[in-house]
């Protein structure tokens, strides 16, 4: 029943590279990429074709200008990761996966996201290297620099600071034979849904926070991300080619799903104005829980199934979790996490053969992938299951 099982030896999630074969893997392309008013040599890499559209990319690789700044402004680490992969799923409305190929943000540099998550009324970093407006996009505070501690928390409560993030990646397009060049622009919008504040009064720190209505948000993020663009077009680089913006609703920090996309809207070449916001359907559920027990009954259910049958099995079972993708009403991909208490090696691989056997037979027919975990986040196996598979792919650590 199960398609291959690889005892090789990986210390990450690299191990996904095991799931294709050469004949799943294109050739690489060296080109010549245009950087402003430079060539430079750069090799496209080969594709890989699996079960989801990934772009690919360009190296030498080049870090985004504002590299790593995004765990600053985004608190959940759920968020982080699904509002950069998430993006790119946004990108694939404007962008072929097939013409178009991926590079990290060059034009937002660390200076000019710092002072557009400011509010409008504080003091900005100066930025000799941007064309670009660098003031604050959040609400301004509305109250003198010297006021009294309780005012400047009422002024918090009142303003929330909406935008917590900006990420950008860029899309690069062929031009002519063996070249490519910039093709377009992603930047995706990342929002509160609860903003946390501290004012520090004579060594003293009071803490705050209020849950922001989702019809502000969704009407501030909507008038931000047109300043945004507008500001995007002061640099030359950008003033004539495609510009995508699209908004992203965060969890609350300590929320066990990601949040989702709920809007983007695009600008053709030149063009100063967005294109009416497109709805995003997206979200995520969390399995077993009493609001996927409610709002998506059938897969609730087989995922009980799935989750008993484990339990039946193994006497040391601790817990198992499922996070569901949701497009309107269709499960898109399932991630699964099973942590699991080993005695030996042996149990390992038993217990990997009965969960991908009853992966198949229980589970939704979507992308699947199953983490088996034991001790602390220490990996054991890994499963992943295509829609199109008939068997799974499984790899076993050691």
């Amino acid at each position: 029943m199960i398609k291959r099982m690889s005892f090789i030896f990986l210390s990450s999630l690299l191990l996904l590279t095991g799931c294709f074969n050469k004949d799943n893997l294109q050739q690489e392309k060296e080109v010549v990429k245009q950087k402003g008013k430079k060539e430079e040599k750069a090799i496209i890499t080969g594709e890989i074709k699996t079960g989801e559209n990934y772009y690919r990319s360009i190296y030498p690789f080049e870090p985004g200008a504002a590299r790593g700044l995004i765990k600053f402004g985004v608190d959940n680490r759920l968020d982080i990761d699904e509002f950069e992969l998430g993006l790119m799923r946004v990108a694939q409305q404007k962008f072929s996966t097939d013409k178009y190929f991926l590079q990290e943000g060059q034009y937002l540099d660390e200076t000019t996201v710092n002072n557009w998550l400011k509010r409008k009324d504080d003091k900005i970093e100066k930025n000799s290297n941007s064309t670009m407006d660098q003031k604050g996009l959040n609400p301004a505070l509305g109250i003198k620099k010297d006021a009294p501690y309780k005012q400047v928390l009422e002024a918090e409560k009142k303003n929330p600071k909406f935008l917590s993030y900006v990420l950008e990646q860029n899309y690069l397009v062929q031009s002519g034979k063996g070249k490519v060049k910039l093709g377009g622009v992603v930047v995706g919008l990342s929002f509160n849904s609860r903003y946390y504040y501290k004012v520090t009064d004579k060594g003293l720190i009071y803490n705050g926070d209020v849950e922001l209505d989702p019809s502000a948000v969704n009407r501030e993020a909507k008038k931000i991300g047109q300043e945004v663009l507008k500001r995007l077009r002061q640099n030359p680089s950008l003033a004539h080619v495609p510009i995508v913006i699209a908004l992203y609703q965060e969890a609350e920090k300590d929320s066990v799903t990601p949040g989702h996309f709920f809007a983007y809207a695009s600008a053709d070449t030149d063009s100063t104005s967005l294109s009416s916001w497109n709805s995003i359907n997206e979200r995520y559920y969390l399995f077993p829980s009493d609001e996927a027990k409610k709002k998506k009954r059938d897969d609730s259910a087989s995922f009980d199934t799935f989750k008993a049958e484990i339990q039946d099995y193994f006497p040391n079972y601790i817990g198992v979790v499922g996070k569901g993708l949701y497009e309107g009403d269709t499960l898109k991909n399932l991630n699964i996490e099973i942590p699991i208490q080993f005695q030996g090696k042996a149990e390992v691989v038993s217990f990997t053969q009965f969960i991908a056997t009853r992966a198949m037979e229980k589970l939704p027919n979507v992308p699947v992938t199953i983490s088996i975990t034991s001790g602390v986040n220490q990996p054991e196996a890994l499963i992943v299951k295509e829609t199109e598979d008939q068997e799974p792919f499984v790899h076993i650590y050691r």
